[in-house]
Formats: structure tokens, sequence, C-alpha cells
């Protein structure tokens, strides 16, 4: 008899264990779904401001500014195609690419880093000053 309350106290011990996993796992997934999104809205909109700015060089150099609008273009279907895609799928497919180019991945990744380093401390409050 009193193993059978054992047997019980452990399954709703790991039944208690697994609604919480479930629940960390539900609030990290719409964490990263929010932080993709934030993501592909600051993508696109670098992809507007190389617009903007082959724009004004077009004036100079259209050559040129033909080649930076292709690479917005690059940028904005980039950016649409991720807004598309939930974020499973984005790290299946840098799992699968890293697989088979590890050494792009890794130089991907180091980028990546600088890049969203350098968007952190560009959005950050900057303190106040003292006189």
């Amino acid at each position: 008899m009193e193993n059978k309350g054992k047997n019980e106290s452990a399954t709703d011990v790991r039944d208690e264990l697994k609604g919480m996993a479930s629940g960390v796992k539900d609030e990290i997934a719409e964490t990263a779904d929010e932080a993709k999104a934030k993501g592909v809205d600051h993508m696109a909109g670098v992809g507007r401001a190389v617009h903007g700015a082959a724009d004004e060089l077009g004036r100079e150099l259209p050559q040129a500014a033909g080649y930076i609008h292709s690479v917005a273009d690059r940028l904005e279907s980039a950016s649409s195609a991720l807004r598309e895609r939930s974020v499973e799928d984005v790290v299946s497919s840098f799992n699968n690419f890293a697989r088979r180019q590890p050494a792009a991945a890794f130089a991907g990744s180091v980028l990546a880093g600088f890049a969203i380093s350098r968007f952190l401390k560009s959005s950050a409050p900057r303190p106040e000053s003292r006189r």
C-alpha cells in the first residue's frame, strides 16, 4: 500500500515537472518569435535605408547604385522570407547549413554576433553625463 502512494507521488511530481517544462518552452518560443519579428523589422528598415543611400549615390555613380539597390532588394526579400518562417524552421535550416558548411556557419555567427552587439549598443539608453 505504501509503495502505491510513492508511485502516485512520483507520477504527480513527474507530471508537474512536464507541465512546468512545457510552460517554459512556450515562453522561450514566444520570446524567440518576438525577437525574430524585431530583427526582421530592423532588417527591412536597413533595406529601406540602403535603397535611400543608393538613390543618393545614383546621381553620381548610377552603376554602383544599381548594385546597391540589388543588395537592398535581397535584404528585403530575406526579411520577408524570415517573417513567414517559424523560429524552429530557421534554427533547423541553420543547423543543416552548419553541418554542410561549418566554417561559413562559424563566420556568419561571428558576424551576426557583432551586428547584434552593435545594434544593442546603439539602441541602449545613454546615461546622462554629469556636469
